[in-house]
């Protein structure tokens, strides 16, 4: 990674490293009452430290105020780290400066970058990863797990290190002119598009249910699925499963009530030969 050059001559490359692998570890902390907010002010303290190393008091209310409620898809959580160090430094060199300011930015942006990061990358590609991937495992190539965790991982530190970067160069005003561009707006549209697809390949490849039902006798003898359900839609049975799971969701069914369901639909019906592996 390119060194991060810096406007402030406060901060410097080692310090934006330092709050960089500490990201890595937000997590760890996550409670109840304030979820990320204490691996937040972790990862915050190498930038508050370089700018607060002369105003002890600044830094200890800088800490505290760092450690209310946050919550935000993990990989993005270095944007809001960048934008607030920015405003971080507008208070240290200036007590006219209203630290609320920070909170209630921070508190703006957790919900459009969780909408993001959610949709983007843990909704669509992730997916996509894993679709390429399993390709692999079901052969039984040992590519399989290490393509996932290089495909998946890979845009996600990149996506940490340069929100870093350019929410720290470009303040508030970062997310502002990707707004203002319809960035956004576009990515999300086209990465829905490919998510559908990518759903739907999966589908087709990977949900399989054979039914041995059949209908009449000798020459006249129809299968349900080969010869009536395939004709209309190939494919159709794990389709209309995909989609029933689809309805329950959308209208609030616990996921682990869905599996449940699931896996006791599939043992009553192998046991009475409905369907067949």
């Amino acid at each position: 990674m390119k060194q991060m050059t810096t406007t402030s001559s406060k901060l410097r490359p080692k310090d934006f490293r330092r709050a960089f692998w500490r990201t890595f570890s937000m997590g760890a902390s996550w409670e109840y009452s304030k979820q990320l907010g204490v691996g937040y002010a972790y990862a915050m303290t190498p930038l508050l430290e370089r700018i607060f190393q002369n105003k002890p008091d600044k830094l200890k209310e800088s800490l505290k105020r760092n450690t209310e409620f946050f919550n935000v898809s993990n990989f993005c959580a270095s944007t809001i780290m960048g934008i607030s160090a920015s405003m971080e430094e507008r208070y240290a060199d200036s007590d006219d400066f209203d630290p609320n300011t920070i909170s209630n930015i921070k508190a703006s942006l957790m919900g459009p970058l969780s909408a993001i990061g959610d949709s983007l990358m843990m909704g669509t590609w992730r997916i996509i990863c894993t679709s390429i991937a399993t390709v692999f495992a079901l052969k039984g190539n040992f590519l399989g797990p290490l393509l996932f965790i290089l495909a998946y991982n890979i845009p996600c530190t990149l996506v940490r290190w340069y929100g870093l970067k350019y929410g720290y160069q470009f303040g508030v005003g970062f997310l502002d002119k990707l707004n203002m561009s319809g960035a956004f707006e576009k990515l999300s549209y086209y990465s829905s598009i490919l998510g559908m697809i990518v759903i739907g390949a999966m589908t087709s490849n990977y949900v399989v249910i054979n039914t041995p039902l059949s209908f009449g006798k000798g020459k006249a003898k129809l299968t349900l699925q080969g010869d009536v359900l395939n004709q209309i839609v190939p494919g159709l049975l794990p389709l209309l499963a995909v989609f029933i799971m689809y309805k329950l969701l959308k209208k609030g069914v616990n996921v682990g009530w869905i599996i449940f369901g699931t896996f006791v639909l599939g043992i009553v019906c192998s046991y009475f030969k409905i369907f067949v592996p």
